[in-house]
């Protein structure tokens, strides 16, 4: 069969046309370009990597040092108050300390006790070695379970039940001789006048009187094993086991005896 001269040369045209493009087609897969986004996840990956090979910066914060504080305050107080505060103002800023095991041993910078402002040594150890020891300054308070009156009390009354309760009270010194005890105040006398919500001290109390000035009272007069009793008029007050000025109300004699209960005393010849 004899081919056309013409159409041989057309498909000889088609087939050098179409090489370039096959050629271009070939050189774009192979070169594979890296888009924007997926650049820039290759930069957030590396910055991820960058980050965590930074050392672990380790601190020793003032509420470590504050909680070191009150286990001390707590033995130095024990039986003395309700309830215990530390504030530290010195340091403020956390502290940059190795890495390891941390142990704070803390103690009080001299002989000062008590409520206040206060310094305190404190021992850094680290896995159990001494580090370094710093200062440390806390406002110290306290409170306490105190009695206090619920209505105003001239001297010489006697407190009843209802007159008292016990509210919580700040200290400013340990030393406040404040009653805590329902049981110590209930029953007895006021020495000076109270005030509502002021807690009570020992030195406001007072035994309460036994016989008081006006009393009527039973006069024992007793002499070897003679023993004769008379109606008397209290002259002046007094407490069990005092002794008071009395008078016979028959004869109007006065005479000093010792109260020995609540409106009776006794004479001794």
């Amino acid at each position: 069969m004899t081919i056309p001269r013409s159409f041989t040369q057309l498909a000889l045209v088609a087939i050098m046309c179409s090489g370039p493009f096959l050629t271009e087609a070939v050189g774009l897969s192979s070169a594979q370009p890296v888009s924007a986004g997926e650049a820039g996840g290759s930069e957030h990956r590396s910055g991820l990597k960058r980050s965590e090979s930074r050392p672990t910066i380790h601190q020793l914060h003032p509420e470590q040092i504050q909680q070191g504080i009150l286990r001390v305050l707590e033995q130095e107080m024990a039986g003395k108050v309700q309830s215990i505060h530390a504030v530290v103002i010195d340091p403020l800023d956390p502290m940059t300390i190795p890495s390891g095991e941390i142990g704070l041993r803390v103690s009080p910078n001299g002989a000062q006790e008590g409520l206040g402002r206060r310094g305190f040594l404190v021992q850094i150890n680290m896995n159990g070695k001494p580090w370094q020891r710093i200062d440390a300054i806390a406002d110290v308070s306290a409170s306490i379970d105190a009695v206090v009156p619920m209505r105003v009390m001239q001297i010489d009354s006697v407190i009843d039940a209802e007159d008292v309760a016990v509210h919580r009270i700040k200290l400013t010194d340990l030393d406040h001789q404040l009653l805590t005890n329902l049981k110590d105040v209930i029953g007895k006398s006021v020495a000076r006048p109270l005030q509502p919500n002021n807690p009570i001290r020992l030195g406001m109390l007072k035994k309460p009187y036994a016989v008081r000035k006006g009393d009527r009272v039973s006069i024992e007069a007793r002499h070897g094993g003679l023993s004769i009793q008379v109606v008397g008029l209290a002259k002046s007050s007094g407490e069990l086991g005092q002794t008071a000025t009395v008078a016979n109300v028959d004869s109007g004699k006065e005479l000093r005896a010792k109260i020995v209960g609540p409106g009776a005393v006794r004479v001794e010849y």
